[in-house]
């Protein structure tokens, strides 16, 4: 399904992220873990070229369906609504719930009326909380609640019909119920889509993911230090603190 080939990532002089290189499989939960400042949230947006909109400089190349995501002619709306995002904190347009749902959607495809409703509900169903808001579509999105927000978040991504969903620990600004509505969303949508998510739950990584890739710092630079199924990286780590692992000794 997706990949990535011997990425590296530079802000200027400084290099964030050198040779990571790993597959994501179809409908599969992948997992990337690692300490804070490891790089892990940049190699996200690199998967979707939201790197392009902050000036850093991507080098290796990330394949999407046997082609490179950074091919002349690629057009960037469309693949960022094929490889969708869901970030750590909630954002929100200070529109209604519906407009919010609608944003992506209606800037890459000609919708009527009953299209717009149609997705509007099928997408707020997929992120569980039509029955929440089905009587306030127009009411404005910032009234909602964090982890209902959250939810908006992924219905809107989820508008766009994307094949792949990055989160980047969508879970990390939420409350203990918020996070377990999040979670199971995170398994029922494997079955229809792919998931990369960055996590610094350990519990979270050990229950979601399929497979786990480890991003540490190695000579200050961000690298892949190792990957395979949640046991095998998971196992092989020492330390019970995410920033302080020691992974794959």
């Amino acid at each position: 399904m997706l990949d990535v080939r011997e990425l590296g990532v530079r802000a200027g002089a400084r290099e964030l992220l050198r040779g990571v290189s790993f597959e994501v499989v179809r409908h599969e939960v992948f997992g990337i873990i690692g300490p804070s400042g490891g790089g892990k949230s940049t190699l996200l947006r690199a998967m979707n070229r939201l790197t392009d909109l902050t000036g850093l400089k991507v080098t290796g190349d990330v394949v999407l369906h046997g082609s490179s995501i950074f091919a002349s002619g690629t057009d960037v709306d469309a693949l960022r609504a094929r490889v969708g995002m869901l970030f750590q904190q909630p954002v929100i347009f200070p529109t209604s719930i519906r407009e919010n749902v609608l944003f992506g959607a209606k800037r890459l495809r000609r919708m009527s009326r009953a299209d717009e409703e149609a997705c509007v509900e099928r997408s707020l169903r997929e992120a569980s909380l039509w029955e929440e808001v089905k009587d306030r579509l127009k009411a404005p999105a910032m009234k909602l609640s964090v982890g209902q927000q959250q939810r908006l978040c992924l219905a809107r991504t989820l508008a766009t019909e994307p094949e792949v969903i990055l989160m980047d620990e969508p879970t990390s600004a939420l409350d203990p119920r918020s996070t377990e509505a999040i979670e199971g969303l995170v398994r029922r949508l494997r079955e229809t889509h792919t998931i990369v998510l960055v996590t610094h739950n350990l519990r979270q990584a050990r229950e979601l993911a399929d497979r786990v890739a480890f991003v540490g710092v190695r000579d200050g630079v961000g690298q892949l230090l190792c990957g395979g199924t949640v046991s095998e990286v998971l196992d092989n780590t020492r330390l019970t603190e995410l920033d302080e692992y020691v992974c794959c000794q």
